[in-house]
C-alpha cells in the first residue's frame, strides 16, 4: 500500500477491539455450533452459563432449527480467522493489517445489522422473548449495539487512514 512505510500498527483501541472481538465471537460461535451440549442441561453449559438468560430473550440462540443463526455462526468462523490474521499482521507491523481489519470490521458490522433486521417487521421478524424494556435494552440492544458501533467506528477510521495513505503516496509520485 502506498505510504505504508510509516505503519506503526493499529491504534491501541482498534487492536484491543479486534482482540476482544476474536475472543467473544469465538465464544459465541462455539455456543451455537456445539448445541445442544452448550445449552442448559448440556455437558458444556458451564462454559456458556450467561447464555441461559440470553436464549430467553434472543430466541434464535435457543432454536436448534434456526438455520439463519447456524449460518451466521459459520460466518463467525471466517470472521475469527481473518481477525487473527489481522492481529498477526498488526504485530508484524505490516500495513496490510489495515485492509484485513477493514474487511473484518465490515463483516462484523453488516452481519450484526442483518441479524438484528431479522427481528424487525421489514423481515417479518419474530418477537423477542420478553416485553420487559430493561431486559431488552440491557440484554439485547446494548450488547448488539456494541457490535455495530465499534466496527462502524473502526470502518470510518480505517477508511480515512487508508485513503490518506493512498492519496499521500499518489501525491508524492510513489508507486507500488
Amino acid at each position: 500500500m502506498a505510504g505504508g512505510g510509516d505503519f506503526r500498527g493499529l491504534p491501541t483501541w482498534l487492536a484491543a477491539w479486534l482482540t476482544l472481538s476474536v475472543l467473544v465471537v469465538t465464544w459465541d460461535a462455539t455456543f451455537v455450533l456445539t448445541r445442544p451440549h452448550s445449552m442448559p442441561g448440556g455437558n458444556l453449559n458451564w462454559l456458556y452459563s450467561p447464555y441461559n438468560l440470553y436464549i430467553t430473550i434472543d430466541k434464535r440462540y435457543g432454536d436448534m432449527e434456526d438455520s439463519f443463526g447456524l449460518a451466521q455462526s459459520w460466518l463467525n468462523i471466517v470472521e475469527i480467522f481473518l481477525g487473527i490474521v489481522a492481529l498477526i499482521l498488526n504485530y508484524q507491523r505490516k500495513p496490510s493489517a489495515l485492509l484485513v481489519t477493514l474487511v473484518v470490521c465490515t463483516m462484523t458490522f453488516w452481519k450484526t445489522v442483518l441479524y438484528n433486521l431479522m427481528y424487525t417487521r421489514l423481515a417479518n421478524g419474530e418477537e423477542l422473548g420478553t416485553d420487559d424494556p430493561m431486559m431488552i435494552i440491557f440484554c439485547f440492544v446494548i450488547p448488539n449495539g456494541c457490535w455495530v458501533l465499534f466496527p462502524g467506528l473502526a470502518m470510518w477510521y480505517l477508511y480515512n487512514d487508508i485513503l490518506r495513505r493512498i492519496t499521500s503516496g499518489v501525491s508524492h509520485g510513489k508507486q507500488n
